[in-house]
């Protein structure tokens, strides 16, 4: 998979990897209206905390990462998706 940068991805000093790994191990993601997928899921394996991750996808096999950052109020649902009681 090939992986752009856009300069905003950095606006938040977040680890490229970090990034990555977020978007690997997403505990949540949804596509949106203008072909945007965000993904939210922890920057490693031993921490609590969350990153929201969005790309666009370019090809058949690459992204382009643009936002990067922990994760706000605007994608927190994304972490209690299928977590209600039936």
């Amino acid at each position: 998979m090939g992986v752009e940068w856009a300069e905003s991805a950095d606006r938040h000093s977040i680890a490229h990897q970090d990034a990555i790994y977020a978007i690997t191990h997403a505990e949540g993601s949804e596509e949106q209206d203008d072909g945007v997928t965000a993904f939210v899921g922890h920057p490693h394996g031993k921490t609590d905390r969350y990153l929201e991750v969005l790309v666009r996808f370019t090809g058949t096999r690459g992204i382009r990462v643009f936002h990067v950052m922990d994760l706000s109020d605007n994608y927190r649902h994304l972490l209690n998706e299928g977590t209600e009681d039936e």
